[in-house]
């Protein structure tokens, strides 16, 4: 399991990686009586506010087919530990192991599509029903010479707008059209250097790795086949890689870096034990601080990353909510929430389809 760097933007453990109990099954709690009486629950929490933010957690995607990781059939409980920061960087072997287990589950990962909860958030953002703005700072944007995020700033119009900060890094959310997402924890679509600091798409990557690998893939896909226990759904990760046998590892390549020829590339991502970039942690500091109600949505909140914002909101008297089917961080440290324990996608179709 990840580790604790005692950073206040670390994504390590928090001693709450594995509750100890298993939630119920989400498919139990989908009766038409009891989706309408939580349908009601959020029309009335909904009521009166303007400027509600959401924050979202692995549980939204589990409807599209991509494990959890404390849910009902979250990956640790069948044994999944994360891959760690410090790992992936100092160990030539564990990049190996990365991205061998990758070649094998990202494209299960990569097709998965939005669910009804991702198209509902976009929705209700439309309607403006969720969604904040705030004045926009240069401690928003990232201050290591990226382009990109010059030009934003030096092309503001003065103010940010967020609706969602999810800690999940599936991009389903922006390929359900929502607009003013935060993508707290990076996007695993895209890979970067760890040398140049060029960014390459993970795709055009996962090509190149197969390639350079066809030999390998085909033994472990011949191999896996053989198991009658085996199926890739079974085995795929919250993260986009799936287990496979350990003793083949060592026998694949890893390209490295098409730009400078010598680095290796990292996921796009905060792994375990890393921290997330300052300047994304103060503009999701100031989201909180302009919502009128912040809504958690499919996540246990067990990482402090995300669970800081809840922590700020409830020291500032914003109402929370969670939706969610599971005990979470917040209720284990007696913040006053209220608390919808219900699956996201049916909750959050039914609750957008009362506004239109």
């Amino acid at each position: 399991s990840g580790i604790d760097t005692g950073s206040p933007s670390g994504r390590g453990n928090t001693g709450t990686h594995a509750y100890g109990d298993r939630p119920v099954n989400p498919d139990t709690l989908t009766s038409e009586e009891y989706l309408q009486e939580n349908v009601e629950k959020l029309l009335q929490w909904f009521h009166g506010k303007k400027n509600v933010l959401c924050i979202t957690g692995a549980g939204i995607s589990t409807a599209s087919g991509i494990p959890d990781y404390r849910g009902h059939n979250g990956s640790y409980h069948k044994g999944h530990q994360p891959m760690i920061h410090d790992q992936f960087m100092s160990s030539h072997s564990m990049r190996k192991r990365y991205w061998s287990r990758s070649m094998i589950g990202w494209k299960e990962f990569a097709l998965a599509s939005p669910n009804d909860a991702h198209y509902a958030l976009a929705k209700l953002e439309e309607m403006k029903i969720i969604g904040v703005e705030f004045d926009d700072q240069s401690s928003y944007h990232q201050q290591d010479n990226n382009d990109e995020a010059m030009m934003r700033w030096a092309f503001t119009n003065g103010s940010q707008k967020m609706s969602i900060i999810t800690q999940n890094v599936d991009g389903l959310h922006r390929r359900a059209a929502s607009k003013h997402i935060t993508e707290l924890h990076g996007r695993n679509d895209r890979i970067k250097c760890m040398s140049c600091g060029s960014y390459h798409c993970r795709h055009e990557y996962h090509d190149m790795l197969e390639k350079t690998n066809s030999d390998w893939v085909q033994e472990v896909v011949k191999s896996s086949s053989h198991n009658s226990n085996y199926t890739q759904k079974q085995h795929l990760r919250p993260d986009g890689d799936a287990h496979i046998e350990e003793s083949s590892i060592d026998k694949i390549q890893i390209p490295q870096c098409f730009n400078c020829k010598d680095g290796f590339y990292k996921p796009d991502v905060v792994f375990f034990g890393d921290s997330v970039p300052k300047h994304r942690v103060n503009r999701c500091y100031a989201a909180v601080d302009a919502c009128d109600g912040l809504l958690c949505i499919g996540s246990s909140l067990a990482v402090h990353s995300a669970f800081r914002f809840v922590q700020h909101a409830s020291k500032i008297g914003v109402p929370i909510a969670i939706l969610n089917v599971g005990e979470t961080r917040a209720e284990i440290h007696g913040l006053d929430v209220l608390k919808i324990e219900a699956p996201a996608a049916e909750t959050l179709d039914a609750f957008v389809k009362t506004f239109q």
